[in-house]
């Protein structure tokens, strides 16, 4: 029962105890006022009648006009206007409720039919206007208004960014924050005791200060976005209904106006999880433009029996007829950056009619049943397109050739690490995230930035027959022992990359380690260390894991001191010194942040 309804009952309920008492009143007062009994009865009943009508008529005028009408039916159309700040209409923007695109037309009108499946009504940001958000201090985007039953008119503001479209803009990229409402095992030394503190805190002392140390170093006039590639929360250690909204606004709390996707543990197959979710963000499926580019986000996580959902990511029949729709309206001469939560080229749950990856160090992998429709979708636009996705706790930048053509899926390791475990993801790539650079339809930077690392250090090293709580590089991938062979986990490595290894002044291609494995000093600390989560997930047995990022070097000289020096695609060079070689299996980076 909503406000009116619940006004609207009060009232008649006071009206009939008004009623009831004035024609008590009459009753007793009709009994005194006459001198002869045997008029009494004749008398009573006249004065009755004659205050229930009173009465009847005086609630008649009073309540009718405003009460006892029908309530009307919702319209069957919503519509609105989208204008400039000063009041100038805006044309040619599309406009969704996540089920039908439309674009504004010449006075800045749209208009959508009503849905009951529909939930928001949305814009796509345009490049040359500036992101709106849900405050001040709070810079995630907001650009939606949520549908009511007694509204069908949503007007929209647009507030035009200073000097029109920006040309260039760095966008940072989080997987996966996945704070809890559990207190997960923290050190701040080298000893066995945790300290007690929140996810969410540590999110922001860790993750958000770091943050804040790269905006200061990027050039002030740069803009910034950002995107969660979702599972921003998760409700292990027990449902908080506000938790969504803390981490919305800690992600917020930067200059950087930021997105987010929703991911598997943002709903766990619940509706009130997805819910709490749209509440703090709004839509799941919808798209913005900066730049020459135009962002297509939408949930990909789809469950078939309880909290277990299809990996790799699905679409629904109706989710592909609005990114249709979508694709339809948007510039073809942009580049389409798609961001979505699980990988839609692996996967080991596949749903009928998903396609086997055909790598043979990936056997059980999948690509998503959807994966060929929608690169037919993105084939259309001349400035390319991006795949961006999280989830997985690993860092991987997945190629396949897949019908005709070599894809690169950007799987971002998770800022939360192994579920606030430790200070690493399961594949030994430290928590943190991802800075890109992109200039007209091109990326021109793209590094990774461990938590609290400086941005330069890209790789760590190990020896490959190095104990580490009982796993080795050497056991997990047949390299040679009492060989002094160099291992170096490059965090954001792909076939693009040239990595060597110096010898006495002499350059050697390092060799890459492919397929389903682990990361030895990575499996070593969580087999120790971790509660949440089981040994089987950090290890070789999941065979979700794949590592891809493992390089390594046999040397002449078993005692000989090897750099190692890596160069990334966009002309950066990185360095490291095998007497920097990680020998601990504990008390390191994973454990605890040392206070410099």
């Amino acid at each position: 029962m909503d406000k009116k309804e619940k006004q609207h009952t009060l009232l008649l309920t006071l009206a009939a105890l008004i009623a009831t008492l004035v024609v008590v009143a009459a009753v007793v007062t009709a009994w005194h006022q006459s001198d002869d009994p045997a008029d009494q009865p004749k008398h009573q009943i006249s004065a009755v009648k004659h205050h229930a009508d009173t009465v009847r008529d005086t609630m008649r005028r009073a309540l009718k006009p405003q009460l006892l009408k029908p309530t009307p039916k919702p319209s069957t159309m919503i519509q609105g206007t989208l204008r400039r700040t000063d009041g100038t209409p805006v044309a040619a923007v599309t406009v969704s409720d996540g089920i039908e695109c439309v674009k504004t037309d010449s006075l800045g009108h749209f208009a959508l039919r009503r849905r009951a499946a529909a939930h928001f009504v949305y814009y796509t940001v345009p490049n040359w206007a500036e992101v709106p958000t849900h405050s001040h201090k709070d810079h995630t985007a907001c650009i939606y208004q949520r549908i009511t039953l007694t509204d069908s008119v949503y007007d929209f503001r647009l507030k035009p960014l200073p000097t029109g479209k920006e040309n260039r803009y760095a966008m940072l990229v989080f997987g996966d924050p996945q704070v809890t409402n559990a207190y997960s095992p923290y050190y701040t030394g080298p000893n066995d005791n945790p300290v007690k503190i929140t996810d969410v805190a540590r999110f922001s002392k860790e993750t958000m200060t770091d943050v804040r140390k790269t905006l200061k170093a990027l050039p002030a006039d740069l803009p910034v976005y950002g995107l969660s590639m979702g599972d921003d929360v998760q409700y292990y250690g027990g449902f908080n209904a506000t938790l969504e909204t803390k981490i919305r606004k800690t992600l917020g709390s930067s200059r950087m106006r930021l997105f987010s996707v929703i991911g598997n543990h943002d709903q766990d197959g619940k509706d009130l999880y997805k819910r709490k979710w749209e509440e703090a963000w709004g839509p799941t499926d919808y798209s913005f433009d900066r730049g020459d580019e135009h962002y297509v986000c939408f949930n990909d996580c789809h469950f078939y029996r309880g909290s277990i959902y299809w990996q790799p990511g699905e679409l629904t029949d109706q989710q592909m007829a609005w990114l249709r729709q979508d694709l339809a309206l948007a510039d073809k001469q942009k580049k389409v950056v798609l961001c979505y939560h699980i990988p839609l080229t692996m996967g080991t749950r596949p749903k009928k009619g998903a396609e086997p990856v055909g790598i043979a160090t990936e056997e059980g992998h999948f690509a998503s049943s959807r994966l060929a429709e929608i690169l037919a979708l993105l084939d259309t636009f001349k400035g390319g397109y991006e795949l961006f996705c999280g989830h997985t706790h690993f860092a991987l930048n997945h190629e396949v050739d897949y019908h005709g053509r070599h894809l690169l899926e950007h799987c971002h390791a998770a800022a939360c690490g192994n579920i606030w475990q430790s200070n690493i993801n399961i594949c030994g790539t430290p928590n943190g995230y991802y800075v890109y650079g992109f200039q007209g339809t091109a990326i021109y930077t793209d590094y990774y930035k461990g938590t609290l690392w400086n941005r330069m250090t890209q790789m760590t090293l190990f020896r490959a027959d190095t104990d580490f709580n009982g796993e080795s590089y050497a056991a997990d991938w047949s390299l040679p022992r009492d060989k002094g062979v160099i291992v170096a986990n490059i965090f954001n490595a792909d076939s693009r990359w040239k990595v060597y290894a110096i010898e006495n002044g002499v350059e050697h291609p390092m060799k890459r380690l492919s397929g389903e494995g682990q990361d030895a000093f990575a499996v070593g600390y969580h087999h120790r260390y971790a509660v949440s989560v089981p040994y089987h997930f950090v290890g070789k047995h999941n065979k979700y894991l794949i590592m891809n990022h493992l390089y390594y070097y046999e040397p002449s000289s078993p005692t000989a001191e090897i750099t190692v020096r890596a160069h990334d695609p966009y002309g950066n060079v990185y360095r490291a010194s095998s007497k920097n070689v990680v020998t601990e299996p504990f008390f390191n980076y994973a454990h605890y942040y040392k206070k410099k």
